[in-house]
């Protein structure tokens, strides 16, 4: 590294991709090839394997040896993919990061432009791009989220994700770049009553809550589900639903949110999800 690279590096603010992993051996060298491919000097690749069964561990720490950005958190047993999630955000060292899936591949300029657009907007809690989604068949699809970038009202954006429509891709998001203030402020993704169902929409939920997001309209992150892929082989049921919807009122109403805009996001969230009535919510909150 030559002395004026040094000090560009210096100059950037540390991001810290966070690499959840678990037997993914079909797929983690792209994914991996992807990061390690960034223009953004100063970046670290925090990868927390959760006690593969395959040839994973292996591919990791032969990434881990040839490059210096690398880092790798032993595991003991197996967390579960949100417990993976949350000790890679408890270890960062970033002042922002972002969820690098052991599936998802990022364009070489990802963490630049998203990076530079968080840095032009010091109000704005997370930034995210558009993606490409790829089934298992080999379907390719082209995706945004526009209608929540540049939304600067906090109880609007908590309604947007209270109703998640169906033509909502709320979930993209979750593939931007966030603040780490955001991690110190919810302490994680939290669980539900069913446990890991769909909780990464209850961080969102909250992330919403504490700034605007920006969307960068370029297709910078390309996710490939895999047959094995947590969120197509999950058992959908209404009862898990309503146990989400439980889960995000608590996330709304521990918020720093006025009383207004809490009960106005919960009173949607009972009335929409639940179906029961708001005086309940307010009585048992």
């Amino acid at each position: 590294m030559t002395k004026e690279t040094a000090t560009k590096e210096a100059d950037l603010p540390l991001v810290t991709a966070l690499l959840p992993s678990y037997n993914a051996e079909a797929f983690i060298r792209k994914t991996l090839d992807s990061l390690v491919a960034q223009s953004w000097l100063n970046l670290e690749i925090l990868i927390g394997d959760d006690f593969s069964t395959d040839g994973t561990p292996e591919i990791i720490q032969e990434y881990a040896a040839r490059y210096e950005n690398i880092r790798v958190l032993n595991r003991e047993k197996n967390l579960g993919w949100l417990g993976n999630c949350n000790d890679l955000m408890a270890n960062a060292r970033g002042d922002m990061m972002f969820f690098a899936f052991h599936d998802d591949v990022v364009a070489p300029d990802y963490v630049s432009s998203l990076a530079t657009a968080l840095q032009r907007e010091p109000d704005a809690i997370l930034a995210y791009s558009d993606l490409e989604l790829v089934d298992p068949d080999g379907t390719r699809e082209f995706l945004d989220c526009a209608e929540l970038s540049g939304v600067t009202n906090a109880t609007m954006r908590g309604l947007m994700y209270a109703r998640r429509r169906p033509d909502f891709h709320w979930w993209i998001p979750n593939r931007g770049i966030f603040r780490k203030q955001a991690y110190t402020i919810i302490g994680g993704i939290p669980k539900n009553e069913y446990g890991e169902f769909s909780a990464d929409w209850t961080w969102l939920l909250h992330l919403s809550l504490l700034g605007p997001f920006i969307r960068v309209p370029e297709t910078l992150c390309f996710k490939h589900y895999q047959k094995s892929s947590l969120s197509i082989n999950w058992k959908r049921t209404s009862a898990k639903y309503r146990g989400l919807a439980r889960s995000g009122i608590k996330e709304v109403m521990r918020s720093d949110l006025d009383l207004f805009a809490k009960l106005l996001i919960c009173g949607y969230l009972q009335y929409r999800i639940l179906g029961s009535k708001v005086k309940s919510l307010v009585k048992g909150s």
